[in-house]
């Protein structure tokens, strides 16, 4: 009795010794929260990374203490694995990438393909398949040293700035890696699109510690185009109003606003504002004579928000007609994205997807031309808008006025 006490103690012991035999010190790690990524003339590597400064972090207002918040650095390397273990040779900190928010990409690396990237974050135990790819048109790694006067690390200011897009534009999505890599395996011709940021303004000065006590910043980051790939390697870019008309076609429709004249046929000064508490679209296709169509049938509910129209909006007559040039916007903008993805001649707007479900046979003979037959594929669209309030007015002020 007394030995088998003795050998349940010991391995208890044992287990106690061997739980933490991998452990590593906060104070030894530097915590990650954005990574760049360039690449330089000889075709080497170049990894940029934003580790946060504790001490700057933890210092409250009014200390007078003059530390920037981030600390910002760059290695080499023939492999990203290489150039992340040169880290060594710059910092007294072994880096720690669970907290890395986003992960920029300069667009000369992504016209080469992304797969190498991808291959490296997704066998990395500590990377997250949550953090955001964004594209950037100039050096990737300039982006981290820009300082920002609310959220102290920029990294998360980036990553803040596309959520709150999505709630309130639904204009540019931020794309996760695994949602990339989903698309990217799903789609008929592995499709998918990528984000852009941009800085207005000069970008050098808005990197000074300086910068933080000014009132108006010299540099401000911003949202930019859309990046479309094409077998894991960036084929061109999408405009701000091309992907707004892709977000009404894939679906992706949350919040957004839409400006309309009045007559419903052209803009002047007078234009007024709808906003869309909630958009749904369905992708309906159909074969005619053999040859593919597709039906894009939307729907948009929401307020009446904006009113320069001179018109009685207590008639549901009147409402009709501005529930008319409502739906002409919409319509615009989708034909928009779809000339915009025919350009680029690629499927981005999941049409491809939409026939493999519904007509398997179909897509099974024209997969592998499937580039041809979307070239010339009709689209059709369909949209029905609902304005469901006005406000707490009856009729525009214009019309109060005259």
């Amino acid at each position: 009795m007394k030995r088998s006490l003795m050998l349940l103690l010991i391995l208890f012991i044992c287990l106690l010794e061997s739980g933490c035999w991998n452990r590593r010190e906060l104070g030894e790690l530097g915590i990650v929260m954005a990574t760049a990524i360039d690449m330089d003339k000889n075709n080497q590597w170049v990894t940029s990374f934003q580790v946060v400064n504790p001490g700057a972090i933890a210092t409250q207002t009014g200390s007078g203490n003059s530390q920037s918040p981030v600390t910002t650095f760059s290695t080499k390397g023939k492999t990203l694995r290489d150039a992340f273990q040169n880290v060594s040779m710059e910092t007294p900190r072994a880096l720690f990438l669970a907290h890395n928010r986003v992960v920029l990409i300069n667009e000369d690396v992504a016209k080469k393909g992304v797969k190498q990237i991808i291959d490296f974050y997704l066998r990395d135990i500590e990377s997250r398949e949550t953090m955001k790819i964004i594209l950037t048109k100039g050096n990737a790694g300039e982006f981290l040293e820009i300082l920002t006067p609310i959220e102290k690390i920029s990294g998360n200011t980036i990553r803040k700035i596309f959520e709150k897009e999505e709630s309130s534009l639904s204009m540019i999505r931020s794309i996760n890696m695994h949602e990339f890599v989903t698309t990217l395996a799903s789609s008929p011709l592995e499709s998918a699109v990528l984000p852009e940021i941009k800085v207005s303004g000069e970008q050098r000065k808005q990197t000074a510690l300086e910068a933080l006590q000014k009132t108006r910043r010299h540099a401000a980051i911003q949202l930019g185009s859309i990046g479309v790939f094409r077998q894991a390697k960036l084929v061109g870019w999408l405009s701000q109003e091309e992907s707004l008309g892709l977000a009404w076609i894939s679906d992706a429709i949350s919040n957004t606003v839409v400006t309309f004249p009045c007559d419903g046929t052209t803009y002047d000064k007078q234009l007024s504002s709808f906003f869309v508490e909630k958009g749904s679209t369905k992708l309906i296709p159909s074969l005619v004579n053999g040859k593919p169509e597709i039906t894009v049938d939307v729907k948009a509910k929401g307020v009446l928000e904006e009113s320069a129209c001179k018109l009685n909006l207590q008639d549901p007559k009147v409402l009709t007609k501005l529930e008319h040039s409502i739906q002409d916007e919409i319509k615009k903008e989708i034909e928009v994205a779809f000339k915009g993805a025919k350009r680029l001649k690629t499927d981005v707007l999941g049409f491809g997807n939409a026939f493999h479900t519904e007509y398997p046979s179909y897509w099974k003979e024209m997969k592998d031309n499937w580039g041809e037959a979307f070239m010339d594929i009709k689209m059709n669209v369909k949209v029905k808008a609902n304005i469901r309030r006005t406000g707490i007015i009856n009729n525009s002020v214009s019309k109060i006025l005259k």
